[in-house]
């Protein structure tokens, strides 16, 4: 291989190219830092652009009492669509309701529910779900975004494409975004304001001499290696997380990564008109049906522990039973195999904190310092699309609590 030296020191040296390696690359450029990133395939190549595409505060994550992270996602969400309306917009979800409705048997409110009222057994009553809707749309302070409504099934078009007996339903607001747009466009007013940002750039290894950091890395196409020095490293690798500790920077830590595949099915359009829908399953979990490229509509999703980073992710045939017989429930028109025009799926890298099951793990993030190499490497594990800027926000409170730096938060708009 070819070797070639980079003598300059960088202030911030990032491993990964996903929305929040290159939304902390944007935001620590914008304060004066000098930032390299480098991504060993291409931007947003992995998780960041096999998403759901929703700017959302995750009306599910209220049953598990995740106040702060649904607060967060939802101010998070107003701001984003006021700076981002050529890639974001306004959506309303239709979430039909039925008496049989259950919480999943493994979250905080179910527990709780249950030994207050325990003739429930499990179900979601009506008033849980107002009570839950009335919480989202006051929680993050919307003012942009309609407030929630009730729908009569029998009577409008969102009602049409559903089983008869589904004749009552909520309707309430979040977002669609372009996800790879949303990393790509990040990622170059990173570079505009003096970034630099590399491509098929695959760290080999790092090691500290001196308080600085040398990374090395190797360029995919050519194989020619190169020799980095930064003050400081943050680990933003996605499902890489880990192995980037384990096995690059050679590091000893507790903490660890959870990886969940979360899959996709599309197929041809299901209804005719432009709303989403919430659909509750018998388990307690949640499904969208969203329109899709004008003739399709985006079906998902799942939540699968994916422990092998380097397994590519890929539909099961597991999965597309489980998404068509939960579509099955709620649309007259029965979807099958041959329904299904395309898959997708991506790998979440959630931080582990123990939760029993894939649905139950927290999709909040968390953010730690590691200086036992000599030098600070900054490890991020989760988080949430929606959440991106904040959590580079709370990245560049801890860089600057470790290399010098006094830039003002600015990404707010």
């Amino acid at each position: 291989m070819e070797h070639k030296d980079n003598p300059k020191i960088s202030d911030i040296f990032i491993i990964g190219g996903g929305i929040n390696g290159c939304g902390i690359a944007r935001d620590a450029a914008g304060r004066g830092y000098s930032v390299v990133l480098a991504e060993m395939d291409d931007l947003a190549s992995a998780t960041s652009s096999a998403s759901t595409k929703l700017f959302h505060g995750g009306l599910r994550y209220l049953e598990y009492f995740e106040i702060r992270l649904v607060r967060e996602a939802l101010l998070e969400r107003e701001v984003l669509l006021r700076a981002m309306p050529h890639i974001s917009w306004p959506m309303r979800f239709v979430l039909p309701y039925h008496k049989d409705m259950r919480f999943a048997s493994d979250t905080p409110a179910s527990r709780v529910l249950g030994r207050v009222f325990p003739w429930m057994r499990g179900r979601r009553p009506d008033w849980i779900i107002r009570l839950g809707l009335w919480i989202y749309d006051h929680l993050g302070g919307r003012k942009i975004l309609p407030a929630t409504k009730t729908l009569s099934l029998a009577e409008g078009p969102e009602g049409a494409p559903l089983w008869d007996h589904f004749q009552k339903a909520y309707e309430y607001s979040d977002c669609w975004i372009e996800d790879s747009r949303l990393v790509i466009l990040n990622a170059r007013d990173a570079e505009a304001r003096g970034a630099e940002i590399l491509t098929r750039t695959e760290v080999i290894g790092a090691t500290c001499k001196d308080g600085i950091w040398q990374i090395e890395t190797c360029c995919r196409k050519t194989g020619k290696t190169s020799l980095h020095q930064a003050r400081m490293l943050v680990n933003a690798a996605g499902p890489w997380a880990g192995d980037i500790l384990q096995n690059r920077l050679r590091l000893n830590t507790t903490e660890g990564v959870r990886l969940v595949r979360g899959s996709h099915i599309v197929t041809p359009k299901l209804f005719d008109h432009d709303k989403c829908y919430f659909f509750q399953g018998e388990d307690g979990r949640i499904i969208f049906a969203i329109p899709y490229e004008t003739d399709f509509t985006l079906i998902g999703t799942t939540d699968v522990d994916h422990p092998d980073p380097s397994q590519r992710p890929e539909c099961s045939d597991v999965e597309k039973a489980y998404l068509i017989a939960f579509a099955n429930q709620y649309f007259k028109k029965a979807i099958g195999l041959k329904d299904i025009v395309w898959t997708y799926s991506g790998v979440r890298p959630l931080y582990d904190d123990g939760a029993l099951t894939a649905s139950a793990a927290t999709r909040d993030y968390t953010l730690k310092v590691d200086r036992s190499a000599g030098a600070p490497v900054l490890n991020i594990f989760g988080g949430k699309i929606t959440t991106y800027r904040r959590l580079a926000e709370t990245a560049m409170d801890k860089i600057q609590s470790q290399i010098s730096g006094d830039g003002m938060s600015w990404t707010a708009g």
